[in-house]
């Protein structure tokens, strides 16, 4: 059964290809992709989840990564933009943990090492980043006035969401419709002039103002510019429906895609819902080349009389585009298509093998609310939705532009431009609908004025037309006369049952976020870090908005900019193989303290507070203190300037170290190494205070035991862990060397190339995620007591008779008998309170995070000469990391990763570990280490009675043992463990 339309028109030149999908021989069209060669084919089902079901086509423009295939091969590739070739094998996309095997295949076949040692780098006058409307007019702009330009797009064809043309695979003897017509003569102008337009090409990050990552006919290539001009489009807003995920249900910019440009139906009975006259052109589309459309539901009530000032300034402004929709709703008129206003859809049903079969929808009353009695069923397999757009902010706030809140529909951030796109940040362009919401022409206007200006600033001669402006102006007024007409009713999310899936990356249900809001974990951060929502492949675009929305409807809070989440490198997942580059190996950590980074929850002032014990920070050290000393009975109070869990332990990778990094050890070690190995007993008594906690708090922290290996690649190394085995034997630590054989034994995928390794058993992991709140959960149940939003900004010891202290923060006045400084990097501040000089610094460092993979490496991985930490998570991804620097980006107000040490990490990893190579990378990011001298900072300050410092740089493992001696010096004024050489005093 296929699904090809037809038009008088249009002919289908494509030479036949034949390629196999899951074993079925399938007969496709030279020039198109594979998401449209299975679509003419009625297959809806792709990849499979973590718990087994399917997912299919959704997006068709690369964003949602729902249309994973593997190709040959090479693991997830995306469908819809992924070209059709004569004997492909495709498989869809399996689990993880699949019983066949074949994920295992997919994920372990490796990248060709790219033959050059660092990425190309190419000099540019003007960069463009997005071939829609917006992105070619201000090329062409550009290239007018004098200025080199070149234009990066990930389509496979120019013209974005908007324009786009026909596919390769398909002719037309004219052009078929005006907007075909614009596209192409806009694309022919640019290519005229001069300008390089780069198809294909996945830009992964906006380093600089100057600097743009991307990845060219499989090369990474790093673009330096002048004039950097971002037009990356918006990709459509997420509605959640029961059902939403079923293979079958799609956008309406999917099904335009696949109408528009391959000539493919999304099925063989749709339905189109939404809000807007997208959908109505999508319907004509289908009808005149031979689809079925069941129906548009349009959430819109219909257009009256009491729209008559809309109208008339639509009919001023946009003649054309007003006779275009009353076009549209006589053709679906002529073919017996009901356009149902103020109509909505309920669910879709189906399986998740088969995909849709039946599309539930309502009527809406006034208040948006379902009118009873009016729900009717669709039997389809294909439902279409377009409810609106999001803008594609992700690199204009990597670099720190600002934005602002927008609360149309779920609410976004819009790019903070003015007329002429000019962001806040000099050099840097955003325009189109990847800056604000504003469509076609808009976007084309502002786009010709953001060429104009840029090719000036560098000194080319050359103005907008006069009428540039006026018909920006008429574009605006015409937008929101639009937006009036088809005024939808106000969203209320309360109606989704909690069964729905919120995240569908990583199958999270309303329900489970529900639950996080009520037990008090209400910011996206929070969220995130408890249910994992937005870590998926998508990297939130379709459900940081939704959960954002949520946050509001159920708390009140007005949304902020800041409560996004964070956009991370890379801005679309890429082969981990693609970016790694060997780099030298840096000398030490980057002292580096950053600024109070809190972006505060809550603010309003307190009364009084008072505690036996105050610690300040609310991160893993905290929640232990808080955890030991309730349990022993002491009136405790936790403060965080930000949320627990949110800067150095949120960000942490999870490692449970019970040997030596390598770095602490040797030639390379602080003070020659001697603080650190004073810590070695810690190490053990820790872990196993860890596994305690799981049993006590009753929930998996993912605590595991699997031992760690050190590999070594020369003999120096082999020689280098010898040493250092010897050394950590004698404080009682079990450790032995082995060679290759044994290491391959251990660890079959490791290479080849290594000649042994280091083998420690007591070493392993645990998940920061989710541990520090379950321990801060159960001391809570103890009674103590956490102060979020609070900042510590004097602290005065109290004089005469009384004891104790006054602490002043952002929040009001607390009175404490004794004060803990848990603060970590920023305990020096702390210290500076009282007049303490407690020698610590932060150290920005950088983590990197994988799809999915089959079971790779059990151990924790380090490495004895090369920075690396490397360990597979129980969701299957990689966490690589070593203590490769980071940067502070003083615009976002957060740390960041930097290219070279992603380029060096990854190039590290991959000759440990050469399956790597072929996994794509989700996203890096960066935490702030603790870096002292190699031991930790316990006990009272000398001097300063009832002050207490519990500060270390191995926080996420050594949090436990550290946290219970400082509760045996606060309550029993002693403890066992001679804890003399971490004891300040040692810096005196």
């Amino acid at each position: 059964m296929t699904a090809r339309l037809t038009h008088p028109l249009i002919q289908s030149t494509g030479r036949p290809v034949f390629f196999s999908y899951d074993g079925q021989t399938l007969q496709a069209l030279e020039g198109e992709t594979i998401a449209a060669a299975l679509a003419a084919h009625g297959i809806r089902s792709l990849r499979h989840t973590r718990d087994g079901q399917r997912r299919g086509l959704y997006c068709g423009m690369g964003a949602c990564q729902e249309c994973l295939v593997t190709v040959d091969g090479l693991g997830s590739q995306r469908a819809c933009l992924t070209k059709v070739q004569d004997g492909q094998v495709v498989t869809a996309a399996l689990a993880p943990n699949a019983p066949d095997g074949l994920a295992s295949q997919a994920a372990a076949r490796s990248l060709t090492p790219p033959p050059q040692k660092e990425p190309n780098t190419i000099q540019i006058e003007v960069l463009v980043v997005g071939a829609g409307p917006a992105g070619l007019s201000a090329a062409l702009a550009a290239r007018k006035s004098g200025a080199k330009v070149t234009v990066l797009d990930e389509r496979p064809h120019t013209g974005g969401q908007f324009y786009k043309p026909l596919a390769p695979s398909q002719v037309a003897g004219q052009a078929l419709d005006k907007q075909f017509a614009d596209g192409l003569r806009l694309t022919r102008d640019v290519l005229a002039a001069g300008v390089e337009i780069q198809q294909g090409a996945q830009v992964w990050a906006a380093l600089s103002a100057t600097e743009v990552g991307a990845v060219v006919d499989g090369h990474a290539t790093v673009y330096h510019c002048q004039q950097l001009v971002i037009a990356a489009g918006a990709y459509e807003r997420p509605v959640s429906f029961p059902g939403w995920t079923l293979p079958g249900v799609m956008t309406t910019g999917a099904g335009q895609t696949l109408a528009r440009a391959y000539r493919v139906a999304p099925g063989q009975r749709v339905v189109i819902a939404g809000n807007g006259p997208l959908n109505l052109q999508l319907a004509v589309e289908l009808v005149r080349g031979g689809a079925k459309v069941l129906a548009v539901l349009e959430s819109a009530p219909r257009p009256s009389l009491r729209h008559w000032r809309e109208l008339l300034l639509a009919g001023r402004t946009g003649a054309d585009l007003l006779l275009d929709g009353a076009r549209a709703l006589a053709t679906l008129r002529r073919f017996g298509v009901p356009v149902l206003w103020g109509h909505t859809v309920t669910a879709a049903r189906g399986h998740t093998e088969r995909g849709l079969d039946t599309v539930c929808a309502a009527q809406l009353d006034g208040q948006g609310q379902l009118v009873p009695g009016s729900e009717r069923n669709f039997e389809a397999d294909a439902l279409c939705v377009g409810y609106g757009f999001i803008p594609s902010t992700e690199l204009p706030r990597m670099l720190g532009c600002q934005h602002r809140f927008v609360a149309r529909h779920l609410g976004y951030l819009a790019t903070v431009t003015d007329e002429e796109g000019r962001s806040s940040l000099p050099g840097v362009w955003v325009v189109g609908d990847g800056a604000d919401m504003g469509g076609s022409r808009v976007a084309a206007a502002r786009g010709s004025l953001a060429g104009y200006a840029a090719a000036r600033q560098m000194g080319y001669s050359g103005d907008a037309p006069a009428q540039m402006r006026e018909q920006l102006q008429r574009a605006l007024d015409f937008q929101r006369a639009l937006w009036a007409i088809y005024q939808a009713p106000e969203l209320d999310l309360s109606k989704v049952p909690d069964d729905t899936l919120l995240c569908r990356c990583e199958n999270i249900s309303f329900g489970d976020v529900r639950a996080q809001i009520a037990n008090g974990r209400d910011t996206l951060a929070a969220i995130k870090r408890n249910t994992r929502l937005g870590m998926g492949r998508c990297q939130g675009r379709y459900c940081a908005n939704v959960a954002a929305r949520l946050l509001h409807e159920t708390r009140g809070a007005n949304t902020t900019t800041e409560q996004y989440f964070a956009p991370r490198a890379p801005v679309r997942p890429l082969p981990a193989g693609v970016l790694a580059f060997e780099k030298p190996e840096w000398g030490g950590h980057r002292p580096a303290i950053t600024p109070n980074l809190a972006r505060p929850s809550e603010t309003e002032a307190l009364a009084p507070q008072k505690a036996d014990v105050l610690v300040i920070g609310g991160g893993v050290l905290g929640a232990n203190l808080a955890y030991f000393l309730a349990q022993a009975g002491q009136d405790v109070l936790v403060v965080e300037r930000d949320d627990i869990n949110l800067q150095a332990s949120g960000a942490n990778a999870g490692s449970l170290h019970v040997q030596l990094l390598s770095f602490d050890f040797g030639d390379k070690a602080q003070q020659g190494g001697g603080p650190a190995a004073a810590t070695l007993p810690l190490g053990p008594m820790s872990v196993r205070l860890w596994q305690q906690i799981q049993d006590d708090c009753g929930e998996d922290l993912e605590v595991k035991i699997t031992g760690g290996l050190m590999v070594a690649d020369s003999a120096k190394g082999m020689d280098f862990l010898q040493a250092k085995v010897a050394l950590e034997r004698s404080h009682g630590i079990e450790a032995h060397v082995v060679d290759g054989g044994e290491l391959r034994r251990l660890s079959p995928s490791l290479s080849p190339k290594l000649l042994g390794a280091e083998w420690c058993p007591m070493e392993g992991k645990i998940n920061p995620l989710r541990a520090t709140y379950a321990v801060a959960r159960r001391a809570t149940e103890f009674g103590a007591r956490f102060l979020r939003s609070c900042n510590v900004e004097r602290i005065e010891p109290k004089v005469g008779a009384q004891t104790g202290f006054t602490v002043y923060t952002s929040r009001g006045v607390i009175h404490a008998g004794r004060v803990v400084n848990a603060s970590g990097a920023w305990s020096s501040a702390v210290g500076n309170m009282l007049g303490v000089k407690i020698p610590v610094k932060g150290a920005p460092l950088q983590m990197i995070v994988t799809e999915p993979a089959p079971p790779m490496v059990s151990h924790l991985i380090a490495h004895a000469d090369r920075h690396l930490s490397m360990k597979q998570a129980a969701t299957g991804g990689l966490i690589i990391g070593g203590g490769w620097t980071a940067a502070y980006n003083e615009a976002m107000r957060l740390n960041q990763s930097e290219r070279s040490s992603i380029e060096g990490n990854l190039w590290v990893a991959n000759q440990v570990l050469p399956a790597l190579s072929g996994l794509h990378v989700l996203r890096t990011w960066a935490g702030m280490n603790v870096n002292i001298d190699g031991a930790p900072i316990l006990g009272e300050v000398p001097g300063v009675p009832g002050f207490f410092n519990a500060v270390t740089s191995n926080g996420y493992t050594l949090a436990p043992i550290v946290a219970k001696l400082v509760t045996e010096l606060l309550v029993k004024g002693r403890t066992d463990f001679d804890i003399r050489p971490y004891s300040l005093s040692r810096f005196l």
